[in-house]
């Protein structure tokens, strides 16, 4: 819950209120599905709105998603869920770019030094500790990919057959293996991804900031 309302209504308020965007697929695990459904039928949704069941992996749910986007919609805009503080603001600058540069991603500036790491042998875990610098990224090439990522529809599904056996952390990724230069579009730090319980408090203070 985010105040008083589940983390999942703040994104789907926010692209209900985007002028542009013409429907919202939400894409949910199966065993919340029904979970889901009842809310939504509690709220007031202007939007057609449809709720589909995911994949094992995010790319999967992203197709399912795909699969559901009625024939008419050129375009696609692509959203973490769990990045409840997206604005209409936002969704419009993205798409703004999309449609020039046929894709293009929120992104946010590194404020941090990125060092890339060379892990030891043996050790190909990120996280265990046993890394080393190989080197230190330029901080100003470096930002931070967020979604909404918005993205010519043919250009998204080809990427998604060319990359099915690819485990990609983002559709940016796919697209990029097409030779396709993504626009990146400056955004705040803001548009966190609720991961931990940190997060969420975070979020709670933004939201009642930004009130």
């Amino acid at each position: 819950m985010l105040s008083g309302r589940p983390l999942l209504w703040w994104p789907v308020d926010a692209f209900q209120r985007s002028p542009s965007i013409g429907a919202v697929i939400l894409v949910v695990p199966a065993a919340d599905l029904a979970w889901v459904r009842r809310q939504f039928a509690r709220w007031k949704v202007r939007k057609p709105l449809h709720i589909v069941t995911g994949g094992k992996t995010r790319a999967d749910s992203v197709r399912q998603g795909l699969a559901a986007v009625p024939s008419g919609f050129r375009w696609i805009a692509v959203h973490d869920a769990v990045r409840p503080l997206v604005t209409p603001e936002l969704v419009k600058n993205v798409l703004k770019e999309a449609w020039a540069h046929r894709a293009a991603i929120a992104a946010c500036p590194s404020i941090d030094t990125v060092k890339l790491a060379r892990p030891r042998r043996g050790s190909p875990k990120a996280a265990d500790g046993s890394q080393t610098i190989q080197r230190t990224l330029p901080r100003q090439a470096v930002w931070l990919a967020q979604t909404p990522q918005v993205f010519e529809r043919k250009l998204l599904e080809r990427a998604h057959r060319k990359g099915r056996h690819l485990a990609a952390t983002d559709d940016a990724f796919l697209v990029e293996r097409l030779g396709v230069r993504v626009k990146l579009v400056a955004s705040s730090p803001d548009n966190l991804k609720v991961t931990v319980p940190s997060d969420l408090k975070v979020a709670q203070r933004l939201l009642k900031a930004r009130r």
